[in-house]
């Protein structure tokens, strides 16, 4: 779902300073690698014993599951369904009970040397319950091969760089299932892969460009065909969040629905991986989705009040550990009564967040999975049969130069998700509730921090606190200073 320059910074075992990918004919549409942003994962390949001084993490609790892959999820599992390359697999359950996984650029050969059936996005129907054993593809939106589930056309690099609402791909972002009956789809429509060599221009966050988010619907009883998003408020087929003004945090977005409540909470980002940017938050009655006019954005005024309103701010909710950093492909899911937030983190990995509530309050980011267990990787999605001790993530990688170089598919890894927010010696003073950091209302307590305000120690103390099994305290220390080294 994005291209890079083939360069990095970094290097180590099995991670190149450039990349040589296979060559494709129609590159334009072909993900690359994670670029300048996901290169960075290159610290994490052949990780030293670099820790600072003083950071020795307190006694853990009880062992939690390890993150570990379970199955490749695409490939001969999708052949049957007409496709063996693809990306991404957002997933939903529906009011059926079972799910709707929507995936990205999709071709009929694993590796897309010629873009062969290329379109995007489908989608694969499940409903095993045992997903710790491996998830299982019912069947597809197409009957008996997946098709494009949205009418567009593909066009060139240079039409789509250049003529508004002209697109290389529709890449989607979400779906959910409304109580009435209605689904709702997003996408993002890729203005510009932003590889320089081949006349991009990155954006401003040093990223791949978009020109909106883009809603679809579907009053189908299982989704099967697709409309654009009728503008209630202008009486047109227009629901598009073009990426300007507050609609340009919301280009990459997730949507739940938390219990008891009537709105929808959709979390966003800017576009691609911005550098320095962080995760947002608005929020719609479910039955005015349809209506721009009823989106409400969370975040800040000047007295440093946090609400809902309807012309903004939006403040960020979640920042990356530092302003090096870029967050990525976020999805959002309601599991064991807590909101979990899984993202990339462009230089540490398959990334989670909890919550007891839409607005906060976010444990410590947890790391799953690093560049150097599986490089190129991107776009970690929790299922929404997981619990949060025992959570299933589905985890998308890119060709790489690397022993498993082919693979551009989906793989499912288990873990845990159940984090917190560690908080130790000096660092209780520095997390505590301020103007500038969001709180459940009545809280008095520590938040998950604003990490710029730590010192490196203690960040790497309290990110260490909050790691998965298999991801060492040595790659959380060198990732943290590496990152920084890059001021």
């Amino acid at each position: 779902m994005r291209h890079d320059d083939g360069t990095s910074t970094h290097s180590g075992p099995g991670v190149p300073s450039r990349r040589e990918a296979p060559q494709v004919s129609r590159s334009t549409f072909l993900k690359g690698a994670a670029g300048a942003l996901i290169g960075a994962g290159g610290l994490l390949a052949g990780m030293g014993s670099a820790v600072a001084a003083g950071t020795s993490a307190s006694p853990r609790g009880a062992a939690a599951p390890s993150a570990g892959p379970v199955k490749d999820l695409t490939g001969e599992e999708t052949a049957g369904f007409g496709f063996r390359g693809t990306d991404l697999g957002f997933t939903a359950k529906t009011n059926h009970g079972y799910c709707i996984s929507i995936f990205g650029d999709t071709f009929d050969q694993p590796v897309p040397q010629n873009g062969t059936g290329w379109r995007s996005p489908v989608g694969l129907r499940q409903s095993n319950a045992d997903i710790q054993n491996g998830i299982r593809w019912d069947n597809c939106i197409g009957g008996g091969a997946a098709k494009q589930m949205i009418p567009y056309d593909h066009r060139d690099a240079n039409t789509a760089r250049n003529e508004p609402g002209q697109v290389v791909t529709e890449i989607p972002n979400d779906l959910i299932h409304l109580p009435d009956g209605r689904y709702m789809m997003t996408t993002f429509g890729v203005r510009d892969w932003a590889i320089q060599s081949e006349g991009g221009i990155p954006s401003p966050g040093g990223s791949w460009r978009t020109w909106y988010s883009r809603q679809w619907t579907s009053t189908e009883t299982h989704a099967e065909n697709w409309e654009r998003t009728w503008d209630m408020d202008n009486n047109r087929e227009n629901m598009d969040f073009w990426n300007e003004g507050l609609w340009s945090h919301f280009q990459n977005n997730s949507m739940i629905m938390w219990p008891n409540e009537g709105f929808v909470y959709i979390y966003g980002t800017n576009e691609g991986r911005w550098n320095g940017g962080g995760i947002h938050l608005m929020r719609v009655p479910w039955d005015k989705m349809w209506q721009r006019s009823q989106y409400t954005f969370w975040g800040a005024d000047d007295s440093g009040r946090w609400d809902f309103r309807p012309n903004g701010p939006s403040t960020p909710i979640i920042a990356a550990p530092s302003p090096f950093e870029a967050i990525g492909e976020i999805s959002a899911q309601v599991i064991d009564g807590r909101v979990v937030l899984s993202f990339l983190n462009g230089a540490r990995g398959a990334v989670t967040q909890t919550a007891p509530y839409p607005t906060g309050l976010w444990t410590a980011p947890r790391t799953h999975v690093t560049f150097a267990q599986a490089p190129y990787l991107y776009a970690p999605i929790v299922h929404p049969y997981s619990t949060l001790g025992s959570a299933q993530l589905l985890v998308s990688q890119w060709i790489n130069p690397g022993p498993d170089s082919s693979f551009y598919g989906v793989r499912q890894w288990s873990s845990s998700v159940d984090g917190r927010v560690a908080v130790r010696g000096a660092m209780a003073e520095r997390l505590v509730v301020t103007k500038d950091e969001p709180a459940h209302p009545g809280h008095q307590g520590p938040v998950s921090p604003q990490w710029q305000k730590l010192p490196v120690a203690e960040q790497i103390a309290l990110l260490s606190d909050n790691r998965d099994d298999r991801v060492s305290r040595e790659d959380i220390a060198a990732a943290t200073h590496s990152v920084r080294a890059r001021r």
